[in-house]
């Protein structure tokens, strides 16, 4: 059975599963699920990127409040760390929107054999370095700790930086970073929260374990508050340019809310390396898949 989104047929199966392994994702990654579903619906399903990333972000809103109720019951939240980034994520989301309108405006280009829309071409570019780079520089790092069996936290990279006014996230093992260091790596992020339709826990969860010094368990539990906030402020801004399509967003929900829930308890029970072994292997599949289809787009 299909349904129709944007004048495009699409099978509603395939939605709801979609919706149940990136809800289980988001649970137990604290990433929202924006980078697998983004890519895969524009992919697979064929809907168009501006609809993807609105709808995204919509159903990310969801998800998250979902999984962040779950970890604030395991106090793995430090609600003073999200709040601080909050600001600097609405920045960077008007900014992401911005440049997602200027790409659209740019029309078709010809790519190989094929004429494909430029918005298309480049975004599928932009997630595939993001999401290499990420999980590349993940993966590593847990495979030397799995081989050493270190059980040490990270450093966190960021918390040398000698730019005052400093604060601290005693919650979160954090005893001094740069209050700028904190707002404007949140405004960078979330110009992809923007652009790509993803919750931004893709690339707050590596943030605020290596470069904050976050506990794992307790920085994919803030993470899920932060992108709560994003994907709402993200999905008010792009309802208002109509790049939200209410059907698809309530069938990608039926099996994410509950997935969710699933995942943010398989967490607690892993350690942390594991956690990030498994986070870099799954980002790195997304990452795999969209170079495929760019490759088959370039040389048809």
């Amino acid at each position: 059975m299909n349904v129709d989104i944007s004048g495009i047929p699409v099978n509603i199966l395939g939605l709801v599963s979609l919706g149940c392994i990136s809800g289980f994702l988001s649970g137990f990654f604290g990433i929202g699920g924006g980078p697998l579903i983004t890519p895969v619906l524009n992919i697979l399903f064929g809907i168009p990127f501006p609809i993807c990333v609105g709808s995204t972000l919509s159903r990310t809103a969801g998800t998250s409040f979902s999984t962040a109720l779950r970890y604030w019951k395991f106090g793995d939240i430090d609600a003073k760390l999200a709040l601080m980034m909050v600001g600097g994520n609405f920045v960077g989301i008007e900014l992401g929107v911005y440049l997602l309108d200027w790409l659209d405006k740019l029309g078709a280009i010809n790519v190989g054999k094929q004429s494909i829309p430029a918005l298309q071409f480049y975004l599928q570019w932009l997630f595939f370095g993001v999401l290499i780079t990420v999980s590349g520089l993940i993966f590593i790092e847990s495979l030397i700790r799995r081989g050493r069996r270190s059980r040490k936290q990270p450093l966190g990279l960021l918390q040398s930086l000698p730019i005052p006014p400093y604060v601290s996230f005693p919650s979160s093992g954090v005893r001094q970073i740069s209050l700028l260091a904190v707002v404007y790596s949140a405004v960078v992020i979330c110009v992809f929260t923007g652009l790509l339709g993803i919750g931004g826990g893709v690339l707050f969860v590596p943030l605020l374990i290596y470069g904050y010094g976050v506990e794992t368990h307790a920085a994919v539990g803030t993470v899920s508050l932060i992108v709560f906030f994003s994907a709402v402020y993200g999905t008010a801004t792009h309802a208002m340019r109509g790049n939200v399509d209410l059907g698809l967003v309530v069938l990608l929900l039926i099996g994410s809310t509950i997935c969710a829930q699933v995942g943010a308890i398989a967490n607690q029970r892993i350690h942390g390396d594991s956690i990030r072994f498994c986070f870099a292997f799954i980002v790195l599949i997304v990452a795999g898949m969209i170079c495929f289809n760019l490759l088959r787009t370039i040389y048809g």
